[in-house]
């Protein structure tokens, strides 16, 4: 072994030995990583990456989202990990603040029962509770809470705070997180970043900004974010924003300038939709929706075709739901 691999291989060690804690049962407790952030921030972008380039760490993905289709699973399967191991496990239909807290817990304990990890990262749906996921984590046997890093979005930040509706859901994520990521900062001037900098300073005093591009991040400052960021009270409270999730199976192929041309005007309650959709030459592409921002592209795999749709209500999720699916 070179004095390179083997300077690496201690740095590893390192990283891996302080985050493993002692439980209360004597025996070691494994980090979890709560990964939180507003629908469309950018969360599965940042755990692909670290799935991808995890520092020699063994790092099991807990990733729940809202809807019967778990999209944001389905971009982190087939990855080319270069963990040394990996689990990946999903949580459906539901808010793992909310319902699926019990199977949160169970899994969590499942997970750090194995001792086949470093290190779990649980990505929250975008309208989870932070605090709410954090004391359960805490509350689950060989689990140490390692931090709350939340992902915000630095083209859309600025006019989700200023909305009324979606405004405190983000800034309670912001405000119980150890550590900001300030995701696509490639596509602000350098002036609106600082902007978003100072605001995220007002709502969370003290907290570590980290901008990310790609979803580019340290592992050690991700995995290590209660060491590095400040503190917070970890309050369980109400659920700061209620949203409501349609599927849109499409019955055959839909053309895309059809599909663009909706976008272009998409029901005003739509805040989220992604999925994918063959078009009549056979190609799937993929949709990913993020408040009037929109893309359709080439998907890289093959997925059987399903939209998810997130509105603010269970009949506008519907209505979204029918409208689209008349395109076919």
């Amino acid at each position: 072994m070179s004095e390179l691999d083997a300077a690496w291989q201690a740095t590893v060690g390192s990283i891996a030995a302080a985050r493993r804690k002692p439980d209360q049962a004597g025996g070691e407790a494994v980090g979890v990583t709560v990964l939180t952030g507003f629908l469309g921030s950018g969360k599965t972008t940042v755990l692909r990456q670290l799935l991808t380039e995890p520092a020699g760490l063994r790092i099991a993905a807990v990733v729940n989202d809202i809807g019967p289709v778990n999209i944001d699973a389905a971009a982190i399967r087939g990855l080319p990990v270069a963990s040394r191991s990996l689990d990946r496990v999903e949580l459906t239909n539901g808010c793992a603040c909310c319902a699926l807290v019990d199977d949160l817990a169970e899994t969590l304990e499942g997970l750090a029962g194995s001792q086949t990890s470093d290190a779990i990262v649980v990505e929250a749906s975008g309208v989870a509770d932070p605090a709410t996921l954090a004391l359960a984590v805490e509350a689950s046997a060989g689990c140490t809470l390692d931090g709350v890093v939340a992902v915000v979005d630095a083209k859309q930040l600025a006019s989700q705070l200023d909305d009324p509706r979606i405004g405190p859901a983000v800034r309670r994520q912001i405000d119980v997180s150890h550590v900001v990521v300030l995701s696509k900062v490639d596509e602000v001037d350098g002036d609106e970043a600082a902007a978003l900098i100072g605001r995220i300073g007002k709502i969370a005093p003290g907290r570590m900004v980290v901008p990310s591009v790609h979803g580019r991040i340290d592992p050690r400052v991700l995995l290590g974010a209660a060491m590095r960021g400040a503190t917070f009270r970890a309050d369980s409270g109400e659920h700061p924003f209620n949203v409501a999730s349609a599927v849109a199976t499409p019955a055959g192929s839909w053309d895309v300038a059809e599909v663009a041309r909706w976008l272009e005007d998409p029901p005003p309650s739509l805040l989220r939709a992604k999925g994918w959709f063959s078009s009549p030459g056979g190609d799937t592409h993929a949709v990913q929706v993020v408040g009037r921002s929109w893309r359709i592209m080439p998907a890289t795999d093959v997925h059987d075709p399903a939209i998810v749709l997130i509105c603010s209500s269970q009949e506008a999720a519907d209505w979204a739901a029918v409208s689209l699916q008349r395109l076919g």
